[in-house]
């Protein structure tokens, strides 16, 4: 997930991201958030978002 900061493998230095060291949210991670904050459950947001539920629960658990 955090390839996309860097410039390449070899290169380290941060690139992105807020400066206490955690990325930037995407869209789409602050449409997860809405909507699971909104009561969705993870089915629907996966419907609204068009992906699988695994997406979902594994995006979630990526962001705690």
């Amino acid at each position: 997930m955090l390839k996309r900061f860097f410039k390449n493998k070899n290169d380290e230095k941060w690139q992105g991201g807020n400066p206490n060291g955690r990325p930037k949210l995407t869209i789409n991670e602050l449409k997860l958030l809405h909507l699971k904050d909104a009561g969705k459950s993870n089915r629907e947001i996966a419907r609204l978002l068009g992906v699988s539920e695994a997406t979902i629960r594994r995006r979630l658990k990526e962001l705690k």
